[in-house]
């Protein structure tokens, strides 16, 4: 948090000039969105699945996956309404701020839990839910990313320049590349079952890519017994994994969270793969990449922001708040007690509580808006996607801590 209103800072001296002043020219400096959900993403990802007890997973691993897989599509489509009859965005505009917003931000999850105490098998559901769906909001939003280009004329993988630079960052990403022209009917050929299979092959594809480098590494630990070296084939699994799903058109965020689901539950328990000494060193290094990428990604939302802009697009902002968190409340509520009934994973309803004011937004949707194509409606979007997660920090933050105190007062870790 302390990083976040440093890049916040820096942020309005830019604004005002003084930093230019002081430094250099500021606003020649870009983050390039692409690499925040390359590199500082998965790494977070990473190491907060390869902490996770299996045994815990099992018990919620229904509702963590059904959440953030059917739990963001669904948050997406009513968030998208809401914000067409409440904010009175356009509505391709919606959709895709419904999209991007959608997802939980692990960044966030994560650091919200080693300051505030809830069961351990709580924060394993959240911390589950936020790694694999930010998969699903890629997916989503680049959709209807190519949805709204293909309406406004542009052909994605054609010759115009908006065209190659959506799709470069589409394979970047691990954003399907759907082709569409404004003389083909592009609406008429993305039909609700095209979109629904290209999902699962993106997504299950992308996860069985991260099962299949996991498990190809854990045979090559076996072949080792030194620190440095299976430290480096842990980094290798990481963005093996991201670099190669990627390749194959498929989603390399899905492919990280089962990769350190099996690392951290296989390779690690097993003494004859990787010895005591190895292990420690291994879980002190991600701890530290994990705090160095969670820094950059608070550092990152800092200075991404404008708060000139915020201020004066705040009601817009605020109402947006509002249709953001009952899409999420409309999403959860049932979907957790449908697991709850029929899948016996037993969720309280303050569970339910603390999963929709602990579902914040962060890094992935600053970064999934800065890399829209250039449009009549980016500017927009960025402005109240600022506005949001900013807002989202601040008031769900402390409604959260406030209410685990509350609720957890003698919680058992």
């Amino acid at each position: 948090m302390i990083l976040l209103g440093f890049g916040i800072s820096i942020s309005l001296l830019n604004l005002t000039g003084l930093l230019d002043m002081i430094i250099v020219n500021f606003s020649q400096f870009k983050i390039n969105p692409n690499l925040v959900i390359t590199f500082i993403i998965p790494p977070l990802i990473f190491e907060a699945m390869m902490k996770v007890d299996y045994k815990q997973f099992k018990a919620i691993r229904i509702s963590a996956l059904l959440l953030a897989t059917l739990g963001v599509v669904l948050a997406t489509l009513i968030g998208g309404f809401l914000l067409v009859y409440i904010a009175r965005l356009p509505f391709l505009a919606a959709f895709a701020f419904a999209a991007l917003i959608a997802p939980t931000d692990a960044a966030i999850v994560i650091e919200i839990f080693k300051k505030v105490k809830v069961p351990r098998v709580l924060s394993t559901l959240m911390e589950s839910e936020a790694a694999f769906n930010d998969a699903t909001g890629a997916i989503a939003f680049s959709s209807i990313i190519a949805l709204s280009v293909g309406s406004s004329g542009y052909t994605i993988l054609g010759t115009s320049s908006n065209s190659a630079l959506y799709s470069n960052s589409s394979r970047s990403i691990g954003f399907p590349t759907t082709i569409i022209s404004s003389s083909s009917a592009g609406y008429d050929h993305l039909s609700f079952i095209i979109q629904a299979e290209h999902f699962i092959i993106l997504f299950f594809g992308g996860a069985a890519v991260g099962l299949a480098i996991a498990a190809a590494t854990h045979r090559l630990h076996t072949l080792m017994n030194d620190p440095l070296s299976e430290t480096s084939l842990t980094i290798a699994t990481v963005f093996g994994s991201v670099v190669l799903a990627n390749s194959l058109g498929l989603s390399g965020l899905a492919a990280v969270p089962v990769a350190g689901l099996y690392f951290g539950n296989v390779t690690i328990k097993k003494e004859a793969t990787m010895s005591k000494s190895v292990r420690t060193f291994a879980f002190n290094f991600w701890e530290m990449i994990a705090f160095l990428a969670s820094s950059v990604a608070f550092l990152y939302l800092g200075i991404s922001m404008n708060v000139v802009d915020i201020v004066n697009h705040f009601p817009i902002i605020a109402l947006s708040l509002i249709a953001v968190l009952c899409a999420r409340a409309a999403t959860i509520y049932p979907i957790l007690a449908a697991t709850t009934r029929f899948a016996r994973e037993n969720i309280p309803n303050t569970w339910k509580n603390v999963i929709l004011v602990g579902g914040m937004r962060g890094a992935i949707s600053v970064a999934l808006v800065a890399s829209i194509p250039p449009s009549d409606f980016k500017s927009l979007l960025q402005t109240i996607t600022f506005g949001v997660v900013l807002l989202s920090l601040i008031i769900q933050y402390v409604v959260l801590s406030r209410y685990v105190k509350k609720v957890f007062r003698d919680v058992q870790l």
